[in-house]
């Protein structure tokens, strides 16, 4: 199952997602810490199962369960919460929610929990019928006993041996949360109206692609009725929206071609990462696609890391906007592609752990490099990637976040003079204020004297410039407020642990 967790408490948050992702082969896809923020990810990410505490600021958690109920977006939610709320959070079964759990929770409480939900969702997609979950068995490989299902699906379920078949597949993860509904709202449509046909509709929750299988011996002609009307609901009427489905379609005539259908249809819809087709995604748009060889885009990874070195966020989005210009327009293979956001992640990743603990943790935490992992359509793979540029400048917005205003004052002027023999007694004085106030704001605060921030604070700076320019040491120490560069280095091997020479030189 793919999982949001909404949680305002950090280290409740963290330790659920742990748990599940060591203990069980479940994915967190994403963390929220209120029901505003979590609503925005559901709706983006549309997982299988939501935890959600019920207590939160901004919009709690039953506030945003009854959104999602009203709007109809189908997900199965558990709610947490506290004794006390108990009472509270059983108002939110009149939203469909599944399960309730009182805190504290144990890896015994979720691990039963995941499997009570699991087993729903099972039960929901084999109400669907026999001739749905023998459709899905060939389809996913499930049952390897083609012969089985087939002679089932002709023998018991009426399928013709010889006739017109076609089956449609789409991959609806990128498109707007409500477009499922409308998907299956359109199928019984078409089943009404095409009785003639046998119409046989199934959903896959974890790849968020939709199969939809006509078939019946009734003639070209009205086939292609059929999947015009198909066309013109669930294609057609969604072509001008940004968040849309990408759909492909293949006919055959006999029902042990279902499952070669299927495969080929899906490896169609994995070119919807370079091709954004008005239509259908047709096997002839594949076959006109001629890749490039890959080049390396080194000039602009140097751009992007010497930004992040230098805290320079303009300079860093508009290396990222080079760099999706760079792939968009490069007709590159897709496995190419998708290496290229993977690596540009990681020397993003690996940059921001050299140069800032604190913030690495705070992109890690997002899990973001799996949404690049699982992206199928180029709209999804480049708002992945955003993301990861956002997180860094997020980060760095809360990091300065600080809520004692002479200490913001003290940390500007701090950014303003560091390069020059700064002193407590000088910043207390501009501040006016004593130092010995200033020191304990700055040890209340910051969790560290003023003396051991302000060396900090140059040496993070030196340790961008060793990183990002080919400065001289000694230029680099001048730069940062040291006029002694044996001292700065003395100074530098103290705090990191390595000389400036060997900082540099490491990966």
């Amino acid at each position: 199952m793919r999982i949001v967790i909404v949680e305002d408490e950090v280290r409740i948050r963290e330790g659920i997602a742990k748990m599940i992702e060591s203990q069980t082969e479940h994915v967190v896809q994403g963390e929220a810490v209120n029901g505003e923020e979590g609503l925005e990810m559901i709706l983006r990410f549309k997982p299988d199962l939501v935890i959600t505490d019920v207590r939160m600021p901004k919009m709690d958690g039953l506030e945003m369960v009854k959104t999602l109920y009203e709007r109809k977006i189908p997900l199965h939610a558990v709610i947490l919460s506290g004794y006390s709320e108990f009472e509270y959070a059983q108002k939110a079964i009149r939203y469909g929610v599944d399960e309730y759990l009182l805190k504290p929770l144990d890896i015994d409480d979720i691990k039963m929990m995941l499997r009570k939900v699991e087993k729903k969702i099972q039960r929901e997609q084999m109400t669907n019928g026999t001739p749905e979950l023998h459709l899905k068995n060939l389809i996913t490989d499930e049952d390897k006993d083609l012969e089985k299902n087939c002679c089932i699906l002709k023998d018991i379920c009426g399928f013709p041996s010889e006739g017109v078949y076609e089956l449609f597949a789409g991959y609806i993860g990128s498109a707007e949360p409500s477009y499922r509904d409308k998907m299956e709202h359109a199928v019984e449509e078409l089943k009404e109206k095409y009785r003639e046909f046998k119409i046989h509709y199934i959903y896959l929750e974890n790849m968020q692609k939709s199969y939809l299988l006509g078939c019946g011996t009734e003639g070209e002609e009205r086939f292609a009725a059929l999947e015009k009307s198909f066309y013109n609901r669930l294609i057609l009427s969604f072509r001008d929206k940004p968040e849309k489905a990408v759909w492909a379609r293949k006919r055959f005539m006999r029902p042990e071609q279902i499952r070669d259908a299927a495969k080929e249809l899906d490896r169609l819809l994995t070119y919807a990462l370079v091709l954004e087709p008005d239509g259908w995604l047709k096997a002839s748009q594949v076959e006109q696609y001629c890749p490039q060889p890959f080049l390396d885009p080194a000039p602009i990874n140097i751009q992007i890391r010497n930004a992040i070195c230098r805290e320079d966020m303009p300079k860093l989005k508009k290396g990222a906007e080079d760099f999706l210009i760079y792939i968009g327009k490069g007709h590159f293979e897709i496995g190419e592609i998708r290496k290229a956001f993977i690596k540009n992640y990681y020397l993003i990743s690996d940059t921001i752990q050299e140069i800032d603990h604190t913030r690495y943790q705070h992109l890690r935490s997002k899990n973001l490099l799996r949404n690049i992992e699982n992206a199928v359509t180029w709209h999804e793979l480049k708002n992945a990637y955003l993301d990861v540029i956002q997180a860094i400048a997020g980060a760095q917005m809360k990091r300065e976040d600080i809520s004692n205003y002479v200490i913001k004052r003290a940390i500007n002027y701090i950014r303003e003079h560091y390069q020059e023999g700064l002193t407590q007694e000088e910043v207390a004085a501009v501040l006016d204020i004593t130092p010995e106030y200033l020191s304990t704001l700055f040890n209340r605060e910051m969790g560290i004297n003023f003396s051991m921030f302000l060396k900090q604070f140059r040496i993070s700076h030196a340790k961008r410039m060793l990183k990002g320019t080919d400065k001289k040491v000694y230029e680099i120490a001048n730069e940062v407020g040291y006029s002694d560069s044996k001292y700065f280095q003395r100074v530098f091997k103290e705090v990191v642990g390595v000389s400036p020479g060997e900082y540099r030189q490491m990966k």
